[in-house]
């Protein structure tokens, strides 16, 4: 057929019946997809397309000129590739509101969890899940010892504080988009006060201060195994020398078993004291590097949340002018530089906590005794508010909860949260206590200049107790431990103590002066890495859980190395330390497993194979990976025979399982190392048997469950990185079916508990060795070049799920990929997006 003229209509109209067709053959073959298509599926792609394209709007203006009210003059923010933002302001006061800003740009959600983890108030937003994390907040009293710390401070440190809270405030009156979570859950940001801020910092007390928890399982373990026994778990205490003070006697295993469950909790969902957190810091004198000036690194280990708990900034006022970590809810740097010094700073794990029994009046349990006399407990009402069961519009509303809360003047009664109890546990703690500076402390260290003003800063530093390693530009390093730590009238902080008495009060608080310190060592070199930070005539108890020396010695081997022959040590050296995975631990066990004689050719063959393995726990070593399975395994054999596991309930006995492990990590290798005292116990011997069984038989049985576990038929021989994954979990949806996939990463990891690229794992059977706490931040801080100098966060700048900052970082960091800390005008260079902050008018939500 001749196409009729205007060919392009005619096809054109052939086009649209074969379209109609081809729909109608679709409807007459296919009815119900047709329908389903039609009504269901389209509806809810268009649905799904608009919703992503209005939460992305949540996402922050990084470019433009916007109006706040509270701002004295403009503030100029320039965000390079990565996100790191670069402060300029003309006062310190606006430099510190802008902080505040990008913070609630990038982290809102992050900040409001805290704060409302902090507060005891998740319950209003979560529901009754939370309900046993808001009781023990409450109980703890976090919240109001942050408020008592405001009204201590003085009118110039309080004012920073509230020009930060009027950043954060000035981006929630914008009602620009929020973040996911807050959409997902229903509710809307609160105004942030002053106290919110210093509440963060009782927070990272909570979190790297716990031997509450510590004294509890202790407790439980001399209940089990005997205090002689016990003794054995104690690092560096001979057990021909127990002096261990006992209360009257030993806290009911239910109530510690209980509160311990509380503990575990917060570890579990909330990130806080896990067991194993720790830092690695270290400097280097000029004479020691290769343009003659200070080099120092840190990489504190914390829990693997997403978003990271540390912000990458530059702020810049009038006096102030600081690069690093900041922490979001504070408006300064925590670990960084500022022009003239740099500071880093590990965990010190300082015996900071006492649990004190008290006796109750029986005729009324508000009272309690003090020397023979019955004396009223403080008491406190709180309202804890609960969100109804989804859906909430067919579920009653849940009435608010009352809380009481009871002191002794020791501290809280935390042993309430279980119910009240015939023998109360009261916390001494502290991050408690009414005079609180450390928040003018950290602020101080931002502005001082030199080793002076830096120690002078700390002198009112209260918690969390912390090394602080120091370097400056005139060529001067040092070391100085910080923070109140008691001194005892009775007794070592191991246990639980009587409270009736004044017999273990403490007295005071060992002063700055005498604290551990050093100033230009002749080695030239400082390293901290949660070690024991002082020599053995020291007079004062500082800690009973100082971490094995591995890190610090791995670190301190590496850095005499380098300078072996008049070597320097440069900034890569330092990137290539941080990144080191071998494991001493694994190398001193290794010396002993070479010792051991097969008795099958499958023992044999696993020998041989790691014959030769120098300990390098790298993600792509199938030698890593069997080692760390046959620890496991001989491990948890060495220390269940001994806690008599077949008697007990299977929750005590992986809960002393854990504590034993982490109370004394050596223990294994003080067993197998031949240099065991002859008061030490066998605990390779199996209990139940005639034989004396030694470590080398042991060792064999579990090498055996090893190759079983990590050695298949079909797949070869599983890599380290197979089994060992990092999880970065997302708090208050990383624990929910569905959402955590959208919250949450993983990626494979090498390292293990003792490298200096730490990779501490615990196991589980669904998900293997999971990796929970990790580097959250890498630092090396160039004193000659400060541009040179480079940094990173775990997981990335942004904490909203559709920037592409939420994660960038995650690879970066594995594979030590830092950035470049760029600092002054080197920040500002052309590519970096510019948002310009300007003075305006008070907004209507004001």
């Amino acid at each position: 057929m001749q196409a009729p003229a205007g060919v392009d209509g005619y096809q054109d109209n052939n086009q649209r019946k074969r379209n109609v067709w081809s729909t109608r053959m679709l409807n007459n073959s296919y009815p119900i997809m047709s329908r389903l298509l039609v009504w269901v599926i389209a509806p809810v792609v268009v649905a799904l397309i608009s919703t992503y394209i209005y939460l992305r709007q949540s996402l922050p203006e990084t470019e433009g000129r916007i109006a706040l009210h509270g701002l004295a003059s403009s503030v100029e923010i320039y965000r390079d590739v990565h996100a790191v933002p670069h402060i300029r302001a003309a006062t310190d006061r606006d430099a510190f509101f802008a902080i505040g800003y990008l913070h609630a740009q990038d982290r809102m959600w992050q900040m409001e969890y805290q704060r409302r983890l902090g507060q005891g108030r998740l319950s209003e937003v979560l529901g009754s899940d939370s309900l046993r994390s808001d009781q023990f907040m409450r109980t703890l009293g976090l919240y109001r010892a942050a408020q008592t710390a405001l009204s201590a401070l003085d009118g110039d440190t309080r004012r920073t504080l509230q020009a930060y809270a009027d950043g954060v405030n000035a981006w929630i009156n914008r009602g620009r988009r929020l973040p996911i979570e807050y959409h997902i859950l229903g509710f809307e940001p609160e105004p942030w006060l002053p106290e919110d801020s210093l509440l963060q910092i009782k927070l990272m007390a909570r979190n790297l201060e716990f031997n509450y928890a510590q004294e509890l399982q202790f407790d439980m373990l001399v209940n089990e195994v005997g205090l002689a026994k016990a003794a054995d778990l104690m690092p560096g205490y001979p057990s021909g020398a127990v002096t261990v003070t006992r209360a009257a006697e030993p806290v009911d295993a239910t109530v510690s078993e209980q509160l311990l469950a509380y503990h575990e909790l917060q570890q579990r969902r909330y990130g806080l004291g896990v067991t194993g957190l720790g830092s690695n810091g270290w400097v280097v004198a000029g004479a020691l590097t290769d343009h003659g000036k200070p080099l120092l690194a840190n990489d504190p280990h914390l829990a693997t949340d997403i978003p990271s708990v540390w912000y990458l900034a530059e702020i810049q006022g009038d006096r102030l002018h600081v690069s690093g970590a900041t922490y979001p809810g504070l408006p300064f740097v925590i670990l960084g530089h500022n022009d003239a010094i740099a500071w880093g700073g590990t965990a010190l794990g300082a015996d900071v906590q006492d649990l004190y029994m008290e006796r109750v009046n029986p005729q009324n349990e508000d009272e309690y005794e003090v020397d023979g006399q019955w004396v009223p407990m403080v008491i406190e009402q709180e309202w804890i508010r609960v969100k109804s069961e989804f859906p909430s519009l067919l579920t009653d509303p849940v009435p608010p909860l009352q809380w009481e809360v009871r002191k002794t003047r020791h501290g809280p009664l935390i042993s309430d949260v279980i119910g009240r109890v015939d023998r109360p546990l009261a916390l001494r703690w502290t991050a408690l206590d009414a005079q609180d500076n450390t928040y003018r402390s950290f602020l101080q260290l931002n502005y001082a200049q030199n080793w002076q003003e830096f120690k002078a800063a700390l002198e009112d530093y209260l918690a969390p107790t912390l090394n602080f390693l120091y370097a400056d530009r005139q060529g001067n390093i040092a070391y100085i431990a910080a923070g109140k730590i008691p001194i005892r009238r009775q007794g070592d902080g191991r246990l639980p103590v009587p409270g009736w008495q004044f017999t273990h009060d403490w007295d005071t608080y060992i002063p700055l002066t005498a604290l551990p310190q050093s100033f230009n060592p002749p080695s030239g070199y400082i390293v901290s890495a949660n070690n024991k930070n002082h020599a053995a005539d020291y007079p004062y108890l500082i800690s009973n859980s100082w971490a094995p020396p591995y890190r610090a010695e791995r670190i301190s081997r590496l850095i005499e190395g380098r300078i072996q022959g008049d070597g320097k040590l440069s900034v890569a050296d330092f990137v290539e330390i941080q990144g080191d995975f071998k494991s001493l631990q694994a190398e001193q066990l290794m010396r002993f497993l070479s010792r051991v004689a097969p008795t099958t050719p499958q023992q044999k063959s696993a020998l041989e194979f790691l014959k030769g393995w120098d300990g390098t726990m790298s993600e792509a070593s199938a030698e890593a990976a069997l080692y760390q399975a046959w620890f496991r395994h001989f491990n948890r054999s060495v220390l269940n025979d001994d806690l008599r596991g077949d008697l007990l309930h299977p929750d005590r006995l992986d809960r002393l399982l854990n504590f034993a492990e982490s109370l004394n990590p050596v223990l294994i290798n003080e067993l197998v190392s031949q240099k065991q005292t002859a008061s030490m116990h066998n605990w390779c011997d199996h209990i139940h048997t005639e034989r004396v069984e030694t470590c080398e038989v042991m060792a064999l049985e579990a090498l055996d469950k090893a190759v079983d576990d990590v050695i298949s038929l079909t797949q070869g021989r599983k890599k380290w990185g197979d089994i060992h994954k990092t999880y970065y979990r997302h708090r208050g949806f990383g624990e929910v079916q569905l959402l955590d996939h959208l919250f949450d990463r993983e990626i494979a990891n090498g390292g293990d508990g003792y490298s200096v690229n730490v990779g501490g794992w615990t196991y589980s059977k669904d998900k293997g060795y999971q990796q929970l706490l990790g580097p959250s931040y890498r630092q090396v801080i160039d004193l000659h070049d400060w541009n040179q100098s480079l940094f990173i966060n775990s997981t990335g700048q942004s904490g909203n799920i559709f920037s592409e900052h939420y994660d960038d970082n995650i690879s970066r960091n594995k594979q030590m990929t830092l950035l470049t800390m760029n600092f002054g005008a080197e920040a500002t260079a052309p590519g970096a997006s510019v948002l310009v902050l300007e003075p305006g008018e008070r907004s209507r939500q004001e």
